[in-house]
């Protein structure tokens, strides 16, 4: 009977070391990031397939998707109680010590590209059907921006690595990519 009892007492005792704050904001994030999904999706019917904005926003869409994924290992390696480790590039990952500073710095930049995405709306709403596919086009790039950094926002919030781009070695044999730096007014030709 002793031993039955024992995992359950210490099921219990864990269920409270819990952060309940941590775990609320949590939940808020990843509600809030469903939400911009859903929105996404609904905004993304209006374009045909292939068109310029349809494909802007379905890369919103997967920015957001990563961004619940992450958020989502959080929760649950909260609720089991598991630790979290993370790796970039083959070296260990530690959250930044100046979180909080980046968060601040993160909110100011969301405001002012949120600001001229608004503007930009504004100015959709009043454009000639000449331009405005331009102010689409500019509002469209500007909430990708704005879906990179809320996902930067909730990586330095929560602890885990704010963005990552698999880079795959080059083939034996191959020349690795290379980055060229054009002088100003010229154009690059690749062969």
């Amino acid at each position: 009977m002793i031993k039955r009892v024992y995992p359950l007492i210490l099921a219990v005792v864990l269920a409270g070391c819990a952060d309940p704050e941590a775990a609320r904001r949590l939940e808020a994030d990843t509600e809030a990031v469903k939400a911009r999904i859903s929105q996404a999706r609904d905004e993304r019917k209006v374009y045909g397939k292939g068109s310029v904005a349809h494909d802007l926003i379905s890369l919103r869409i997967a920015i957001h998707e990563q961004t619940l994924a992450m958020l989502e290992q959080r929760r649950l390696a909260g609720k089991w109680r598991t630790a979290l480790s993370y790796s970039v590039d083959g070296k260990s990952w530690a959250p930044p010590g100046d979180a909080a500073k980046r968060l601040a710095a993160l909110e100011a930049r969301l405001k002012n590209t949120r600001e001229g995405r608004e503007s930009d709306l504004q100015l959709l709403k009043g454009s000639a059907d000449s331009i405005r596919p331009l102010y689409v086009m500019s509002v469209a790039t500007k909430t990708i921006l704005i879906s990179q950094l809320e996902y930067q926002q909730a990586a330095t919030a929560h602890g885990f690595p704010p963005y990552y781009v698999p880079f795959s070695p080059a083939v034996r044999g191959t020349t690795p990519p290379q980055m060229i730096e054009v002088p100003a007014g010229k154009t690059a030709v690749v062969h």
